[in-house]
């Protein structure tokens, strides 16, 4: 064999070998804009949504939900809060009976390796959080370029709201060496909800936007749009919101921190709006 054709060999099989590094080890091949498939299914139909998540903006916001796409977390899940301008997921699936049924995020994160740890319950302790830390104005964090503005198909971190005073200890990004900074509970408390904004918004203080809708795929969100509004008239007339129905749910019962349980009242779809996947495509 001819040195030429050995160097092709030998640059093929590392291509492949990285490739594959790249797939087991993810953070070892990390880009500035990561890209995840969305696919959304309603009334039998499936909708993919094509996303870029942006590091540079919302560094640990991006490595949350990846690391819960990439352990297939939020398979199944359902829409369990639907309005005319965001669909909210990421929490709940249907039981047989049509009821919301709480999916056990700190059971499911706590079961599995290398969850990337943003919160701790100490400034300076060991105790590490799941949550996830505020990468928003209100959470004293700051984006030197400017937040990622809430637009049609966005992806935005939700998180539940909170009475507790507590601080906890968030690392400071900059510092790189592990130093923490006291920071309120409640802007950093974030599991694994969020929504989809189904108009432009601009930019949230108390929320992180951490994905923007691919152009290609605004004509699919818009298809899936389309489909439940034919789907309201056929089955409800001019009633548009008896196509929901209000459930009152208990939150924050496993609350680390401010462990009081809560309520919250949802409008929930009567048919399912289901995510199938969220399937990355690049980190």
């Amino acid at each position: 064999m001819s040195k030429n054709i050995m160097k092709k060999v030998i640059c093929g099989v590392l291509a492949t070998t990285s490739l594959a590094g790249c797939v087991a080890m993810a953070t070892a091949c990390e880009t500035n804009t990561p890209e995840v498939t969305l696919t959304i299914s309603f009334n039998g139909e499936t909708y993919e949504l094509d996303y870029k998540l942006d590091r540079r903006v919302a560094p640990r916001t991006v490595k949350h939900f990846l690391w819960l796409a990439e352990n297939n977390y939020y398979d199944g899940l359902c829409v369990h809060d639907y309005a005319d301008d965001k669909m909210y997921t990421g929490g709940y699936t249907y039981t047989d009976a049509g009821d919301l049924e709480a999916k056990d995020y700190y059971a499911f994160v706590e079961s599995k390796a290398n969850f990337p740890v943003s919160v701790w319950a100490e400034k300076e302790g060991e105790e590490a959080l799941y949550t996830l830390a505020g990468e928003f104005k209100d959470a004293n964090f700051v984006v030197s370029s400017g937040y990622t503005r809430q637009s049609y198909g966005s992806l935005t971190m939700y998180y539940t709201a909170k009475t507790t005073d507590a601080q906890v200890g968030v690392e400071y990004l900059s510092k790189n060496d592990g130093s923490r900074a006291w920071r309120e509970y409640k802007y950093n408390s974030a599991t694994s909800l969020f929504y989809i904004s189904l108009t432009n918004t601009g930019a949230d203080s108390a929320y992180c936007t951490f994905a923007t809708l691919e152009d290609s795929s605004k004509e699919t969100l818009e298809g899936l749009e389309d489909a439940l509004e034919a789907y309201i008239d056929e089955n409800y007339g001019d009633e548009e919101d008896s196509f929901t129905e209000s459930k009152t749910e208990t939150v924050n019962e496993d609350d680390p921190i401010e462990n009081k349980k809560s309520t919250v009242t949802y409008d929930v779809p009567k048919s399912p709006i289901v995510i199938d996947s969220v399937v990355v495509n690049k980190y």
